[in-house]
């Protein structure tokens, strides 16, 4: 997974709770859009997870190039501007899942553990 958040604390948050799951593996940890996109491209992961708002850029930058590539990683907005034209915009630009930050942990780590123990398609994932 490549994890892709402008804030080096949310990143290690989230690595030590994924901890305990070893089948997802954090293989870059990016704080910009280019970087994001950059790993991405050479690591080709089967999931990326973002923040909407990155140095330097946005999510949208980075789900518009994974919509390019062929697999394409499964997609993941975490954010706490949730504001329904974030999610909007986040959907459109190729989101697959969309979280808030501050609400939705649980459901996000029971949805990275189900996307670990199987491999999910996109559709399935978004309704998870």
């Amino acid at each position: 997974m490549v994890l892709a958040d402008s804030s080096a604390i949310v990143r290690a948050g989230i690595r030590r709770m994924l901890a305990d799951t070893p089948e997802i593996e954090i293989v870059q940890e990016p704080a910009d859009a280019q970087s994001a996109i950059t790993a991405i491209r050479d690591l080709r992961p089967d999931l990326v997870m973002l923040d909407f708002h990155l140095d330097t850029g946005s999510a949208v930058d980075v789900l518009r190039e994974c919509r390019t590539m062929t697999p394409r990683p499964i997609c993941i907005v975490h954010t706490q501007d949730t504001k329904p034209s974030i999610r909007a915009i986040s959907y459109a630009a190729g989101a697959d899942v969309f979280y808030d930050k501050a609400r939705d942990l649980a459901p996000l780590l029971s949805m990275l553990r189900k996307l670990a123990a199987s491999a999910l398609q996109p559709e399935t994932a978004k309704a998870a």
